[in-house]
């Protein structure tokens, strides 16, 4: 795996030993943030960091703030070396990265708690049944996605049941092999056009 643009473009990024993390090839990478850009200055969460392999594409793309959100050991430790490699240290305020070591829901709730919004939430889940549907559950719940912000969910092709009456609309959808990058969008219903 390897930064496909910007400051860190070419550099690997570490990848699992095992199948247990699936990270996100860079063919699919390159075409979500082609679907995202511009990235610069953007707010962001990456749920099921897995290595951080998204979150340091988006930073590396002049991203403001990059929160990866991982509960796994692997994952964790994955993401640590990764950052360090990058020189960046999430202790740091002005590095622009913070993780969170814990669960997508209890992320969701915390970020929700501390009032924060963001213009982009991507997460790259575990390829089960019902997953989809759980993550547009969790935003409804906890609304931390700015207006005109984008929630980007890649997920596999058997799981692709939507909750009924989700108030951020599909705009993108596309597909490769087994894997779908779905895009919604937030944009106020109040707003005149």
């Amino acid at each position: 795996m390897r930064v496909i643009a910007g400051k860190y473009k070419s550099r690997a990024v570490k990848a699992p030993s095992n199948m247990k993390i699936r990270p996100t090839s860079d063919k699919v990478k390159g075409a979500l943030f082609n679907m995202l850009e511009p990235v610069m200055d953007c707010t962001v969460v990456d749920f099921y960091s897995g290595t951080g392999n998204l979150g340091i594409e988006a930073l590396s793309r002049g991203a403001s703030e990059v929160i990866l959100v991982d509960k796994s050991s692997e994952g964790l430790k994955l993401i640590s070396e990764n950052l360090q490699t990058f020189g960046l240290n999430p202790r740091d305020l002005k590095s622009g990265v913070r993780v969170i070591p814990h669960d997508v829901s209890k992320a969701f709730f915390l970020l929700h708690q501390e009032g924060k919004k963001f213009d982009i939430l991507l997460a790259d889940p575990p390829y089960e049944k019902g997953v989809l549907k759980r993550l547009q559950h969790l935003l409804v719940e906890y609304p931390i996605l700015k207006e005109g912000g984008i929630f980007a969910v890649e997920h596999g092709s058997d799981d692709t049941d939507l909750m009924p009456d989700f108030p951020y609309p599909m705009v993108r959808q596309k597909k490769y092999g087994d894997t779908y990058l779905t895009l919604f969008h937030y944009s106020s219903p109040d707003k005149k056009i």
